[in-house]
C-alpha cells in the first residue's frame, strides 16, 4: 500500500492479492469457516483519493481506470456507491469508533476485477481505514486498525500492514507475514462472470481438503519446489467449477497454455498461473488471448 499527500488530497494505492494456498478446516459456530491460506500481494492497484469536506457528509464516486497514473472521470456503473460498498462501510465504522464528524469526498478508481477472489473490496476497505486515519489525524494504532478490519471482512486484515506475502489463519484475520525468495510473475485470467462468495462456500464439502499443511507448503514455496501438479492448492476450486462453466473452461485454457502451476484465487473467479520469468508469463498471456480469453494480464508478486 502506497500512501501520500497530493495538495489537499490524500492518495492511497492499494494492491490486489492472490491465494496460492487455501485450506478450509471446517465451519465455525459463528457461520464463518476456519481456514489456512497463503496470500501474496500483487502489482495491480485500486486508487482511493480522499479530500476533507466542509460538510459532515461523505460522498463516494467510483471510476474505472486501466492505468496506474491516469485519473478517469468515467463512472463505474456496476459498482454501488451506497451503504453496501465496503469503502462506505469502513468509513462509517471509523466514525462510529472515533466519534469523528468531519465529512469527506472519496474517489475510488477501480482496476482490480470485481467478484474475482483478488481482494479488491477488502483492499479498498483497508485503504479507507488507513487513509482516513491519516487524513483525519486520528492516531489509531495498528492493533486498533486490525480490530476494525476484522469487523469488515475476512481478507481485510491482510492489507493493514501491507505484507508482501502472509499466512492467514482463523477466518483470515490472523496474519503472519512471510518472506519469499524472489518475485513471482503471474498470468491472471478472469472469466466474464463472477461468483458469490457465500454460494461458493455453501458448495464446499469437507471431503475437499489439501493433503499438505500450510507450513509445509510455505517451506516448499520458499525453496522453489512447487510442481505443476501441486503448486497451487484451493479447496474452493472444485465448488467454483461446479457453479461456473466459465471457471472450468478458463482453468482448462490455462493448463493448455502452460505447464506451470495453475489454480484459482480465493472463491473465484480469477484463475492464474505462476511462471518463472516475465517473458514466459507474457507468452502464456498471448496464448490465452489467442484462445479467446479476453481479460488476461500479467502481474508480479510484490516480493
Amino acid at each position: 500500500m502506497v500512501v501520500y499527500h497530493q495538495g489537499p488530497s490524500l492518495v492511497v494505492h492499494t494492491p490486489a492479492k492472490l491465494n496460492l494456498f487455501l485450506k478450509i478446516l471446517g465451519k465455525r459456530p459463528d457461520g464463518y469457516h476456519s481456514l489456512e491460506t497463503v496470500m501474496v500481494s500483487v502489482g495491480l492497484y485500486d486508487t482511493l483519493v480522499f479530500r476533507e469536506s466542509e460538510s459532515n457528509q461523505t460522498h463516494l464516486n467510483c471510476h474505472r481506470c486501466d492505468s496506474l497514473h491516469t485519473f478517469s472521470e468515467t463512472p463505474f456503473p456496476n459498482l454501488p456507491a451506497g451503504p453496501d460498498n465496503l469503502v462506505v462501510r469502513a468509513e462509517r465504522l471509523l466514525r462510529k469508533h472515533t466519534g469523528f464528524e468531519q465529512g469527506v469526498q472519496i474517489d475510488l478508481i477501480k482496476r482490480i476485477p470485481m467478484q474475482a477472489g483478488m481482494g479488491g473490496g477488502s483492499s479498498d476497505a483497508c485503504a479507507t481505514l488507513v487513509g482516513l486515519n491519516r487524513l483525519w489525524r486520528l492516531g489509531l494504532t495498528t492493533e486498533t486498525l486490525h480490530e476494525l478490519a476484522a469487523q469488515l471482512g475476512s481478507d481485510v486484515n491482510f492489507f493493514v500492514e501491507s505484507p508482501l506475502a502472509a499466512i492467514c489463519r482463523g477466518r483470515g484475520e490472523r496474519v503472519e507475514p512471510i518472506r519469499l525468495s524472489r518475485c513471482l510473475p503471474m498470468v491472471v485470467a478472469c472469466p466474464n462472470s463472477g461468483l458469490s462468495t457465500p454460494d461458493v462456500f455453501r458448495k464446499w464439502s469437507s471431503s475437499v481438503c489439501a493433503s499438505v499443511d500450510v507450513d509445509e507448503y510455505v517451506d516448499r514455496l520458499q525453496r522453489g519446489l512447487l510442481s505443476h501438479e501441486d503448486g497451487i492448492h484451493n479447496a474452493l476450486e472444485a465448488p467454483a467449477i461446479e457453479l461456473s462453466d466459465d471457471v472450468r473452461s478458463t482453468l482448462a485454457s490455462l493448463r493448455r497454455a502452460t505447464m506451470r502451476p495453475v489454480g484459482m484465487s480465493g472463491s473465484g473467479t480469477a484463475c492464474f498461473a505462476v511462471c518463472q520469468t516475465k517473458l514466459e508469463a507474457l507468452g502464456v498471456a498471448r496464448r490465452m488471448r489467442g484462445a479467446g480469453v479476453r481479460s488476461v494480464f500479467v502481474v508480479n508478486s510484490r516480493v
